[in-house]
This record gives structure tokens, sequence and C-alpha cells, in this order.
């Protein structure tokens, strides 16, 4: 009897140790990552969006408390109230497993139906989904659509926040939207390839319909304006080097005029040449 009391003792120890040590994973906004362990001494951009959070919640009001970026005594104390809060272990430090930031509202959930994570998928699955993300503006509760997309780490200088890109609806409808995040810590997918996530703002509302839907995102690098345009395929390679298009003219004939290139996108391509105009008919060979 003694022994097993001994033991259910031991037990109910090894639980409480457990319990003590365990801590919640709390979401709060923020642009820079959880990259290390905040503890007192420590100073930078991630300390001053923790007391940021740590103010907005209500655990300020301590004694010399201020957001300066600096983890002192006073931002301590801060710390230790709230980790009492939330019943978790009080220890005064915030580390990369307590705390996770956010530029933003967000919807916690799947990242797209069918697919999990750690799953092996194969190549062309978009990995962009359409979330609507319900936050309050101006005391007001309102609706936000976002794209959240993965942009290989290799093309990461295409994007800058506030470019324009275009977002291709499931029925082929495209909505122009806005880079509003691009977030600086890289990631890997399940086959270890790097891509950093993209926050992607719509300008106008798509149909909700299409909320958790995957969508396709694209990214135009250059635009020309009152380009003349004509299939790839059109173009014939020269024996001096260059190319040409073949032109049919009035009569049914048909000449070479020698053309230089530009953009090449979707199966287009961009052409200038002197004498060439809007629609001229060119032969496309089959």
């Amino acid at each position: 009897m003694t022994s097993t009391q001994a033991a259910l003792d031991s037990a109910r120890r090894d639980v409480a140790d457990l319990a003590d040590g365990y801590r919640s994973l709390v979401v709060m906004y923020g642009s820079v990552p959880a990259f290390r362990t905040m503890s007192p001494g420590d100073a930078g951009p991630d300390v001053r969006q923790l007391e940021e959070n740590l103010a907005a919640l209500g655990f300020g009001g301590a004694d010399g408390f201020s957001v300066d970026g600096a983890f002192d005594e006073a931002t301590e104390n801060a710390v230790r109230a709230w980790q009492g809060s939330l019943g978790s272990h009080v220890d005064g430090e915030v580390g990369t497993a307590d705390v996770l930031f956010v530029p933003g509202p967000v919807q916690v959930g799947s990242w797209q139906p069918g697919i999990e994570v750690g799953q092996d998928i194969a190549a062309g699955v978009p990995l962009a989904a359409l979330t609507a993300i319900e936050a309050p503006i101006d005391g007001v509760m309102a609706t936000t659509q976002h794209v959240i997309a993965q942009l290989p780490l290799a093309e990461r200088d295409l994007l800058s926040e506030g470019d324009s890109v275009n977002v291709e609806l499931p029925d082929n409808r495209d909505v122009a939207g806005t880079v509003a995040l691009i977030n600086p810590a890289p990631l890997a997918d399940a086959q270890g390839e790097a891509f950093v996530e993209v926050t992607i703002t719509l300008v106008e509302a798509a149909p909700v319909v299409w909320i958790g839907a995957s969508v396709d995102v694209e990214i135009t690098e250059t635009l020309a304006r009152d380009a003349l345009v004509v299939p790839a395929t059109a173009l014939l390679a020269l024996v001096e080097g260059g190319y040409a298009l073949e032109v049919q003219q009035p009569d049914g004939s048909t000449v070479l005029i020698g053309v230089e290139t530009g953009l090449f996108a979707d199966g287009d391509v961009e052409v200038r040449a002197t004498g060439l105009q809007e629609g001229m008919p060119v032969v496309v060979p089959r």
C-alpha cells in the first residue's frame, strides 16, 4: 500500500511539473518574427513589438514600463503578469514557442482544402488560398479578403510591398491585388524548397463562394503599353540572324518583314518593325 501511494504521489508530481512547464502559443501583432528567447537585458524591434502588445493587452501599467524596445525590469514584470493571466509557466521570458507575431488579423485553419501540413504534393498544385478576415475597423466589424501565397525564395526579388498583382479566381475571373506584406523569414515546404509567404489584399471583393478556394497569382515584371503582339510561333528565324514575320498582303501574297522582339508572355511576343501595323494578318505555321 505504501509503495502504491508513493507511486501515485510521484505520478502526480510528474503531471504537475508537466503542466507547470506547459506554454500555449499566443498570436500577437508584429512584423518581426519571433526568432529568439526575449529576456532581461535584450533590446530590439522584437522587444518593442512585444511591449506594444503587452500595453495593448493592459499589462503596461507597471511602474517604469515604457514601449522603448528594451527588456528591462518593468518589461519583465509585465511579462510575468501576462503569463500569470494565461495560467502558463511564469518565468519572465518570451521564447519562440510562446508567441507568434503576425502582421494583422488572421484566420487560423487549413492552408487549403485537401492539403495538410507535411503532406507530399504533386507539381502544379496551387499554394495560394483566398481567405476572409473579420476585424474591427474604426469601431465597426468589417471583412477583408486576403490571398496568402508561397513565393519561391529564388524569386523573392520579383515582389515588393505595395506592388500590384493579378489574382485569377477558379472561375477564371481576374481580380486586382496589392502586396500588403512579405514575411522576411523564409520557410521550407515538404520537399525542402525555400519560400516566403506573401500576403495580398484584393482591391475588390471576390464572390464569397470562393473563400477557402485555391487561386493563381500572376506577377507582371514589366508592362509594355500599346505593344504589337503576335503568337510566338509566328516568328521565323532568319539565316543571317534575327526574326521575321510572314505578313499577308491585300492581294493574297505574303512578304517577310524583319522584326525586333520584346517581351514574351503566355505564348505571345511583342514585336517592333517599321511598316508593321495593328490588324495586319500574319502567317502562323501549324
